[in-house]
């Protein structure tokens, strides 16, 4: 049988951080994203659960499936990220059929790891320490983590108001300042201004599936024609505008109320992109699914950028109404 010129099957899951300490950093209500760490008590129970989903889906996987783990660049998300390898190591202490291995930073040690693993063809292998990235986070200095702050702390740590802001169309302001009265927010519709973030969810949405690039053609690169599980670490608006581009939605706060149903994802929920050995994508979460031939996905990314430019004209219009 010929090898197929898309190789293996590559599974990208991407999870949110697990529950976080969500308070102000001071008695004035202030909020610093950046800074929030792990709550380990809370976190306890779901990484027991997304810990054995992980291994679950390595049992059912081909033989010689390779997993890794990558973080975002943020503490909580690498604080995530030793909370489920501390897991995998207490589930997995009576297996010999799946391995625990590092990668290390030293080089010659690296490449002596690629040879053994690539030297037992069969055996299911999970990399933990693959180093934490910030495409799939964020610098604590961007234009756009500092209006995260600001409108964090106007809306009382209601992070889906803050997703819901970045992504309205001027058409939906009104809709959404129904949203933030409801939740009992007095604001005027001339006072939201998406484009203070500087970014927008469409380019967001670019910058994590460049991560998932990355990591496809580095694991085809190092371990050639063996199936590989991809994890990835990140945050809940970040992730889901992702998500929304790859289903093909736009990204709105019409999409994120009808396809989310108005909530950003929780803490160590899930989503995945496969990449199949016939170069079918499928794209998933929650209950959405969406597949696509290798041709209708290039199209998919085309239509992402295009909304991308149009978003940044949108924005450019609403910053010479508000002159």
């Amino acid at each position: 049988m010929a090898e197929s010129k898309y190789g293996a099957p590559i599974e990208i899951g991407l999870a949110r951080h697990a529950p976080k300490k969500d308070t102000p950093k001071n008695s004035g209500g202030e909020y610093e994203v950046a800074d929030q760490q792990v709550d380990v008590e809370a976190a306890e129970g779901g990484i027991e659960q997304f810990t054995r989903e992980l291994i679950e889906r390595l049992d059912v996987a081909p033989a010689g499936t390779i997993m890794a783990l990558e973080p975002s660049n943020i503490e909580r998300a690498k604080e995530t990220r030793n909370l489920i390898k501390d897991k995998l190591t207490e589930l997995l202490a009576d297996r010999d059929d799946i391995e625990m291995v590092e990668i290390g930073q030293e080089r010659r040690a690296a490449e002596t790891l690629v040879e053994r693993i690539n030297a037992e063809p069969d055996k299911k292998f999970v990399i933990t320490d693959i180093r934490d990235t910030e495409l799939i986070g964020f610098n604590k200095e961007e234009t756009q983590v500092k209006v995260l702050n600001k409108w964090k702390t106007i809306f009382a740590g209601n992070e889906d108001l803050i997703g819901k802001l970045r992504a309205a169309h001027p058409g939906e302001i009104a809709e959404l300042q129904e949203e933030i009265a409801a939740a009992g927010i007095d604001l005027k519709g001339n006072e939201l201004h998406p484009q203070e973030f500087g970014t927008t969810p469409e380019e967001v949405a670019m910058r994590l599936y460049r991560w998932m690039q990355i990591m496809k053609r580095i694991g085809e690169k190092h371990f050639p024609n063996r199936p590989l599980i991809l994890e990835g670490i990140s945050h809940n608006i970040r992730a889901d505008f992702t998500m929304l581009a790859l289903l093909d939605e736009d990204i709105s706060l019409e999409s994120i109320n009808r396809v989310l149903g108005g909530k950003f994802r929780e803490p160590l929920e899930r989503s995945s992109v496969s990449f199949a050995a016939d170069g079918h994508v499928e794209v998933a979460y929650r209950k959405e699914r969406k597949l696509y031939s290798p041709e209708e996905f290039s199209n998919l990314l085309a239509r992402i950028k295009k909304n991308a430019r149009t978003r940044k004209e949108e924005w450019q219009d609403m910053r010479e109404t508000t002159l």
